[in-house]
């Protein structure tokens, strides 16, 4: 088996995925940061990944943790990006919310991605924070921005 080896950078990265652990969209959201000019990323990939910022989606202690981990990566790694990311037809949503149809569950993914953006937006007023949706169509992925702050 051939090992790839890559020079190292010393440098962190200027911005911070925070995404659902659903690997069937790791690639893609790896190219959209790449599209926003990220060629190197810090990232957080949890079920549910902004959700886990929000007390109305996740338990306090989950969010707590969660939110622990961001500022962390935010302060020390000094972030000035974020991109947060839910995606249609999530396992957590869908577990957490298994009497809501799609469409209201991609609702309240929406609200949820704006309630991570300004949680995180009242401690770092000055990052730049993009939040987006994610789609399958026709066997690709895109993203819909649904709000920057």
């Amino acid at each position: 088996m051939a090992r790839d080896e890559l020079d190292f950078d010393q440098s962190h990265p200027q911005a911070l995925a925070l995404y659902c652990s659903d690997g069937r969209f790791t690639r893609a959201v790896e190219s959209l940061l790449r599209a926003l000019r990220h060629e190197r990323l810090d990232t957080m990939t949890l079920p549910g990944g902004p959700a886990l910022l929000c007390t109305s989606a996740a338990n306090l202690s989950e969010v707590d943790t969660v939110s622990r981990a961001a500022h962390f990566l935010i302060e020390a790694h000094h972030i000035a990006h974020v991109a947060l990311v839910a995606h249609e037809g999530c396992g957590y949503y869908r577990n957490r919310y298994s009497r809501m149809s799609p469409p209201q569950i991609e609702k309240l993914q929406l609200e949820h991605l704006g309630v991570a953006a300004k949680t995180i937006a009242r401690r770092h007023p000055a990052l730049t924070i993009q939040c987006f949706f994610a789609r399958v169509a026709s066997g690709r992925i895109t993203f819909e921005e649904s709000a920057t702050i």
